[in-house]
């Protein structure tokens, strides 16, 4: 089935985790790397797409919670690592600009990472080569006059 105004990236499948996620629930964006089958509480498999092209249309629809400090979570990038990309940097702008404000990202040591990911609501496990691309997203209020 197809509705009109829904980005056609955006599955009936996701569409509905995201609608069943209340205030607080969290969801994760994996990239290949990311052991989703074995953290996953619901399992979004989302092949052939990077999380830089499904985040924007998401984030559409998606309203970031405001009450914490820090409504998102990266992998901190181990300070050891030959990694040059600047990944959180990219997800920075493309969440202030859907959020219209600057949002507070928290980096996070892999395991610790890893065990807040196994309690989201959610993990959609994309085919992203990014390395530590991995981001999770607090879900906030939509407020009255939000709803359109």
């Amino acid at each position: 089935m197809v509705l009109r105004h829904i980005d056609p990236m955006i599955s009936a499948d996701l569409m509905h985790v995201l609608m069943l996620m209340g205030h607080g629930d969290e969801i994760v964006f994996a990239d290949r790397n990311f052991p989703a089958v074995s953290l996953a509480k619901r399992l979004l498999p989302y092949q052939g797409v990077s999380i830089t092209q499904l985040l924007p249309k998401v984030l559409h629809y998606f309203p970031i919670d405001h009450a914490v400090e820090h409504p998102v979570k990266m992998m901190l990038i181990p300070a050891d690592t030959d990694y040059k990309g600047n990944v959180m940097g990219t997800y920075r702008q493309l969440l202030d600009e859907a959020h219209g404000a600057s949002v507070s990202v928290e980096s996070m040591p892999r395991e610790q990472f890893y065990e807040r990911a196994s309690k989201a609501f959610a993990v959609v496990a994309t085919s992203d080569s990014a390395r530590f691309a991995n981001i999770i997203i607090r879900k906030g209020v939509v407020r009255i006059g939000e709803e359109d």
